[in-house]
């Protein structure tokens, strides 16, 4: 699989979850970077202008959903190509469908199995 050193920016305040998932993009040859709260995160985004995205629901300081509503006002995603997969506790057809009509490609519930995780991201970066 080759990642062609795609930039990937996790927003995710759980250390355990983001530790794992960046060992295995770094291991995949992926450019991961970590932000562990939703300020620090949006900061990340603007600076990296990552090629996707991998942003948690429940976040400190600021909300996956609020951070995707302010990227979506100033055109900041659509401009730049940046893919995004929700990440989320929160599994509720609401949740889901307000993450969708956001810009969210994809919304993936915790608990979740890495290797359908990492097809999922595939699937979303080849899109």
């Amino acid at each position: 699989m080759s990642a062609q050193a795609k930039k990937i920016l996790l927003v995710e305040d759980e250390e355990m979850t983001a530790r794992l998932i960046i060992y295995r993009l770094k291991s995949l040859g992926y450019e991961a970077f970590h932000s562990k709260d939703g300020v620090n995160g949006l900061k990340k985004i603007r600076e990296l202008q990552p090629d996707l995205v991998v942003l948690d629901v429940m976040l400190p300081g600021k909300s996956g959903f609020e951070i995707l509503q302010e990227l979506q006002e100033d055109d900041f995603i659509d401009e730049r190509s940046i893919k995004v997969i929700m990440l989320s506790n929160k599994k509720r057809v609401e949740d889901v469908s307000r993450g969708f009509n956001l810009g969210a490609m994809e919304y993936v519930p915790k608990p979740f199995k890495m290797d359908e995780f990492l097809l999922r991201l595939n699937r979303v970066l080849n899109q």
